[in-house]
């Protein structure tokens, strides 16, 4: 797409227009490589409970193909971290067993973290980071100790607080095996498993995923999952903390909540993707329309606005790696950008958000940071506070873009086709003033969409090409 500048130009309204410095972005994702010579894969990544600026990720080898990856053990998982906010990233090894497998990781600080996973022979494990990762102490020896018994998570909300779960096992009083849930209040010194009176009794062949949970104030939810039919089943929820936990039928994994009520999943169904939402903090479920072809690498339901951003791919090396975003529930989906394969995407709010490569094939794994601030506008759902006028429209050629606001502001303009495939994407740098052209000439004659975002709001206008 070509763009063009002028100095000065009028537009049909017949106001003075000044240029603005702009290019031609390509990704909203900035990218960072961390300190590891290997090329490894991102399985989970979390954001800090109470500092936005800290972000951990446990990685771990892949043998990677088109379609598929598949696990290759080797002696170690790999642990990427950030205590500034993605600007710079450090990493390094931990001993988890032989041949070890990773479940998820829990950052509590820019020294603190725990994370979980099994060895060659199926023995739980939880490590336990004080100095950033130097050293890690195995915690809680004597739990998941049933063959059953595989663990899928821990978490911590504080440096005393936290929970495990692992997979149904019996307990001493119980011969039929729940789900073996635990909870810590001095720092996992000291576990005490949750009862079964206070856990839904365990369907048959049902099962928890590791890694899939997710955790909003004092509420943490995981999915269920059954591997003979290889279908989510449950989405299990407790609001204290793990104490307690009641069961609906949410037949979703990949869940990401935007607050304590408001949150969605998604359910492969080949080829696309059925996705579900609930706004009662998972007590029921809807379902959503049906995605487009593809495969997710991240799914997320952005705080405030509860818009839906997915990265996805129709394969895992070569892409496209599109980013999109729906603002209507999944009823229609608009790309903003492409990228490198990020997964595991989190956003703490629509200004801050982190996510990590999957295994790529011809270079060092990357980590990144959401680098889209015109976006946040978007991703926040705010009406821009900007006068925005296209003209002429319709248009058989040039249509010029004409921005008047109170305050200066750096902008992000978005060109989509009917289907929300992004035609181009331009940056404006801070103007208070500014106009621009697009050149249409050859792009078929139909309906566009303009969007124009800044970190205070968005607005959209709709483009006949003549």
């Amino acid at each position: 797409m070509k763009l063009n500048f002028n100095s000065i130009r009028y537009v049909a309204a017949g106001l003075l227009l000044i240029c603005l410095s702009t290019a031609n972005l390509r990704a909203q994702w900035q990218a960072f490589t961390p300190v590891l010579s290997d090329t490894i894969g991102i399985s989970d990544l979390r954001i800090a409970q109470d500092n936005d600026s800290v972000a951990w990720a446990v990685a771990m080898k892949y043998d990677v193909d088109s379609t598929q990856y598949g696990w290759v053990p080797i002696d170690s998982l790999f642990f990427v971290k950030t205590a500034d906010a993605g600007a710079t990233w450090s990493g390094g090894k931990i001993p988890l067993g032989i041949e070890p497998y990773a479940s998820n990781i829990c950052p509590i600080s820019a020294d603190e973290a725990w994370v979980t996973g099994i060895d060659a022979d199926y023995f739980s494990y939880i490590m336990h980071t004080t100095d950033g990762g130097l050293s890690w102490q195995r915690q809680f020896e004597t739990g998941f100790a049933e063959g059953s018994s595989y663990i899928n998570l821990v978490h911590f909300w504080d440096a005393q607080h936290g929970v495990a779960m692992g997979d149904p096992a019996v307990s001493a009083n119980d011969t039929i095996p729940f789900f073996e849930i635990y909870t810590t209040s001095d720092g996992g010194q000291n576990w005490t498993r949750t009862g079964s009176n206070n856990i839904p009794a365990v369907l048959p062949d049902e099962y928890g995923f590791s890694g899939n949970y997710f955790v909003s104030g004092e509420t943490i939810w995981f999915s269920t999952f059954n591997f003979n039919s290889f279908t989510w089943v449950r989405a299990f929820r407790s609001t204290d903390r793990g104490l307690s936990w009641t069961a609906s039928d949410a037949l979703a994994g990949d869940l990401s909540f935007a607050d304590s009520l408001h949150g969605v999943g998604s359910e492969y169904g080949e080829p696309s993707y059925l996705l579900r939402y609930t706004a009662d903090g998972g007590t029921t479920w809807t379902d959503l329309p049906e995605m487009e072809p593809g495969l997710i690498s991240s799914l997320v339901l952005i705080p405030e606005s509860y818009y839906i951003l997915a990265v996805v791919r129709t394969n895992n090396i070569t892409g496209p790696f599109r980013t999109i975003i729906s603002t209507d529930l999944g009823t229609s989906w608009t790309e903003i950008g492409t990228s490198e394969l990020a997964g595991n995407a989190k956003f703490r709010s629509p200004r801050l958000g982190y996510a990590g490569e999957w295994q790529p094939s011809d270079h060092a794994t990357r980590m990144y940071k959401y680098a889209g601030s015109p976006l946040t506008g978007l991703f926040s759902g705010k009406t821009l506070q900007a006068q925005v006028i296209v003209a002429p429209n319709p248009t058989a050629d040039i249509l010029s873009v004409f921005i008047d606001a109170d305050q200066p502001a750096d902008y992000t303009l978005l060109l989509n086709d009917a289907a929300g495939r992004l035609i181009t994407r331009l940056h404006l740098d801070k103007a208070a003033q500014g106009s621009t052209q697009l050149d249409l000439r050859t792009l078929p004659a139909g309906i566009y969409t303009l969007t124009v975002s800044s970190e205070k709001g968005y607005a959209t206008k709709r483009v006949v090409k003549q």
